[in-house]
């Protein structure tokens, strides 16, 4: 299994940093004395080795010194009368570039520093300043790992368990969340990155590809654990009474307020408040939840007293919203606030080798539902299932897997129990479409032997017993060592 270091923790961070925030230059050093800081780190198209382990001495910077006593991000450019390029010994840059200096704190200690460059004037608007002193704080961490060896061996063993423990806790909060393509492995790998950064997450995918249930499985592996998940779906609020659901109310305050109520920012003290469909937050609302998240304090509808509430929010969206930006419908400040670690959820068209994996998942929580052993799922049924682009993701799936076993009245789900929804434009591929896949796919054989290569690799070759890859694809470990050996598949 590969280790995730510190290194690779700010290889994500800095890459997801970027997404954001452009820079041509990213440099994280680390504080090896009062006055000195040390290169350990650098990402970016300006990024040269020279740089590796290159020391700065803050008694000749006294901009970098500023930075790091005050403990504040600051924006520098050619103007300032301290300022001079942080690393005009190796690098040019020409006049007029922007520089963006973040300290990197731990435990209320100044750690290290993180510099951001790009060759353009003005590049980093207050908006990105507030997301990079928000990101900092996943580098900070993984900075804080990195100050010894010792340390270091002793934090790769507890991610190693931790990674472990976070698969294990996504099956256990929703099923939905399993799988062994790329794009689903950095997902979970996001996920677990950011579950315990308490700073807002933005969700982005298309309708059915489980955003709730990521945004569950962030909570519940973050410190806020123990605390309240509230979901809030801003698509279905009345615009009159949107206020009221956010914040509350007092008695009297309206008609229809027969008593006091707490609002769902009140009700996730503590914990986490999910903020689904956020694109569809009556405009007139923003503003308000804009300074909610600014300073964590709101007031209830009908009261003048200022209540305070500890929340991470969550968001969650499957509208481009940038264009709603553009079309007036969202405030372009309250995004930034928001966006602060976009993570976006692949259609399951584009990770149709998880489809197996899914698929059991499934069929193991209708056994429970319905309490039955006998249910399971034909390999006919699986190829079927193979050539269908899913418009309503993992949600579609589901009712897809429940409806076959229904129809097979909880037996051995067949190609015939797969019925997709006729009535969607769009949803079944044509006849001729169908023909052009077969051809380009192939023959059930070569399906089966992609599906059992896959199983093979999930079980590390292993066949026979608990977790082997029989147990796996529902079948007899002998039936499977048959079609291994008619299939020609090494093992």
């Amino acid at each position: 299994m590969k280790l995730i270091t510190p290194e690779n923790i700010m290889e994500i961070v800095l890459e997801s940093i970027r997404e954001i925030i452009p820079y041509e230059l990213a440099v994280v050093l680390r504080r090896i004395s009062i006055n000195q800081l040390k290169v350990i780190y650098h990402k970016g198209i300006l990024s040269d080795r020279l740089l590796d382990n290159y020391t700065l001495n803050l008694n000749k910077r006294r901009d970098l010194k500023s930075a790091i006593e005050f403990g504040e991000v600051k924006l520098l450019s050619e103007d300032d009368d301290i300022h001079e390029d942080t690393y005009s010994e190796i690098i040019e840059l020409p006049d007029g570039h922007s520089c963006m200096l973040v300290p990197l704190k731990a435990e209320n200690e100044i750690i290290g520093l993180l510099t951001l460059d790009h060759r353009q004037c003005d590049i980093f608007t207050p908006q990105k300043v507030n997301i990079a002193k928000s990101l900092s704080k996943l580098i900070s961490v993984a900075l804080a790992q990195s100050l010894d060896n010792e340390n270091l061996l002793k934090t790769n063993e507890l991610l190693i368990t931790e990674r472990n423990s976070l698969i294990k806790e996504i099956s256990i909060v929703n099923n939905n969340l399993v799988g062994n393509s790329e794009k689903w492995r950095t997902v979970l790998e996001k996920i677990k990155l950011v579950a315990v950064a308490d700073i807002p997450v933005m969700i982005l995918g298309e309708t059915g590809t489980g955003k709730e249930e990521v945004a569950k499985t962030i909570h519940a592996l973050s410190n806020r654990k123990n605390g309240p998940f509230i979901a809030l779906n801003c698509s279905a609020l009345n615009s009159n009474l949107a206020e009221s659901e956010l914040f509350g109310h007092e008695k009297g305050a309206f008609t229809g307020a027969f008593q006091q109520r707490k609002g769902r920012f009140e009700l996730s003290d503590k914990g986490t408040l999910f903020l689904d469909e956020i694109g569809d937050l009556p405009l007139e609302l923003q503003p308000k939840l804009l300074r909610t998240l600014q300073d964590l304090t709101f007031e209830r509808v009908g009261s003048e007293k200022t209540f305070k509430s500890d929340v991470r929010v969550i968001c969650a969206t499957n509208v481009n919203l940038t264009e709603k930006i553009k079309e007036g419908l969202f405030r372009e400040d309250l995004f930034y606030r928001l966006n602060v670690f976009p993570i976006v959820l692949p259609p399951l068209r584009e990770r149709i080798e998880d489809l197996v994996f899914i698929c059991n998942k499934f069929i193991d929580k209708l056994k429970e539902k319905y309490r039955t052993n006998n249910l399971s799922l034909d390999s006919s049924a699986l190829f079927k299932l193979n050539y269908y682009s899913f418009p309503g993701n993992v949600r579609e799936l589901s009712n897809i897997i429940e409806r076959g076993a229904i129809l097979a009245n909880l037996g051995t789900i067949k190609e015939e129990h797969i019925i997709f929804e006729k009535g969607n434009v769009g949803i079944e591929k044509t006849e001729e479409q169908g023909q052009i896949e077969k051809k380009e796919i192939g023959s059930l054989d070569f399906e089966l032997t992609k599906i059992i290569k896959l199983a093979l690799k999930k079980c590390d070759g292993k066949i026979y017993g608990k977790n082997g890859a029989a147990e796996l694809l529902k079948i007899k470990p002998t039936t499977l060592q048959s079609k291994i050996k008619k299939l020609k598949i090494e093992s």
